[in-house]
């Protein structure tokens, strides 16, 4: 008699007997989703065989168990995709946990293992789409200088992609450790999904919080320096330029709060942050919402922040319009956020920055940039660049 998932999963006993597992959920159609937090050393695993990619919610405070991701551009109202945490595996060193979720039946636990135990699987993987070339980025950096010096908008964050061949020997789960292991204080993760197909990254930029059912909290995260190997954090030095576009988002997050009329919260900040070989400002925003009787902060302030002047600009209506009128491409899931939500009792929903989409042979990596009216052209797109070392000095190792 053919193994139950049941018995199947539970008899995982070691690392790599789940990688192995997670290597043939990774082949199929099924939404996944793989993660260590910041500063944590423990992987989770998502996997989601009833959903069919069906179910949105933007109410966090009702969601256990689960794994939110939402586009840049599905916003006012947001409407994230919602994975089901049927399937759920935390792995530390060798210690390997597994939960199924009792509401699993047993014709969709029957169709999850006849998949899995096929040997002929192979999930058809997302082909390069054929996109327009780019517009030139330090020339509409400069439309963009000239449209804030016109008094029209503060900031606007512009983007841009480059495509790289994966390396023969590509191996998701091979890249998500060197990623777990360069980037200890970032978000690390793979997603899969048949809507956006498969993405990966290393984002240091935290869009909400909830811990404990109580203390919310929030990241305004801007301005971008390379950190040389022999330099100290104490000795970074912000230029007025650098200083002024992270002030655009404390100021965004204050915005918000003021809207719901919150005054009573805990400002940290604006304090030097590394991530990676690269350094921003950020400053912490906490709010313990038992004291201020805000309950459904984290679902408010969700619909609020997205998209923060950190990816978007300032005002919002007016920075997004320039960047669908320039960008000429469609960012999908980069600069949208996602991340698990009550999972533990905890929520934390990640800003999607030093991404990169998977295609069959190919990778595209995303990264954009702040544009205020003392911006730089040609040090703009050399921002990009290091940006995009987050991922490709790991790629191509």
């Amino acid at each position: 008699m053919k193994e139950t998932i049941s018995e199947s999963i539970q008899s995982i006993g070691s690392k790599e007997e789940a990688f192995r597992w997670i290597s043939k959920v990774i082949q199929t159609h099924f939404p996944l989703a793989i993660w260590q937090l910041p500063n944590s050393d423990q992987i989770q695993v998502l996997v989601d065989i009833t959903s069919k990619e069906e179910h949105h919610s933007s109410d966090i405070e009702c969601s256990d168990n689960c794994f939110y991701l939402n586009p840049f551009a599905v916003n006012h109202p947001i409407n994230p995709m919602v994975l089901s945490g049927d399937i759920l595996i935390k792995i530390q060193n060798q210690s390997v946990e597994t939960t199924l979720s009792s509401t699993l039946s047993g014709n969709e636990i029957e169709e999850f293992e006849n998949v899995l135990a096929d040997e002929q699987i192979n999930r058809k993987k997302l082909e390069k789409t054929s996109i327009n070339p780019q517009p030139d980025y330090e020339q509409m950096v400069s439309e963009a200088v000239d449209k804030i010096k016109d008094g029209a908008i503060s900031k606007v964050v512009l983007s841009r992609y480059k495509d790289f061949d994966l390396p023969e020997d590509f191996n998701v789960l091979t890249f998500f450790e060197q990623l777990t292991n360069k980037y200890t204080n970032a978000f690390c993760y793979y997603l899969q999904t048949q809507t956006y197909g498969s993405w990966m990254g290393a984002t240091p930029e935290k869009l909400i919080a909830v811990e404990n059912d109580q203390f919310f909290s929030t990241d305004a995260l801007a301005g971008t320096q390379v950190l040389a190997d022999d330099q100290d954090l104490s000795d970074i030095a912000w230029r007025q330029k650098e200083i002024e576009e992270q002030a655009m988002v404390s100021r965004y997050i204050i915005n918000c709060f003021k809207k719901i009329r919150l005054r009573e919260f805990e400002e940290i900040g604006p304090r030097t942050a590394k991530a990676g070989a690269l350094v921003h400002l950020k400053t912490t925003f906490k709010v313990d919402m038992r004291a201020t009787n805000s309950p459904k902060l984290g679902s408010t302030m969700l619909e609020l922040l997205h998209p923060t002047s950190a990816v978007c600009g300032y005002p919002l209506d007016l920075a997004k319009a320039f960047i669908n009128s320039h960008e000429d491409y469609q960012r999908e899931l980069y600069a949208g956020f996602l991340g698990p939500v009550g999972i533990d009792g905890d929520t934390r929903l990640f800003v999607n920055l030093r991404c990169m989409q998977l295609f069959q042979k190919k990778a595209r990596l995303y990264a954009g940039a702040g544009i205020t009216q003392d911006s730089n052209p040609e040090k703009e797109l050399i921002e990009t660049e290091n940006k995009m070392k987050t991922l490709l000095n790991v790629l191509m190792q």
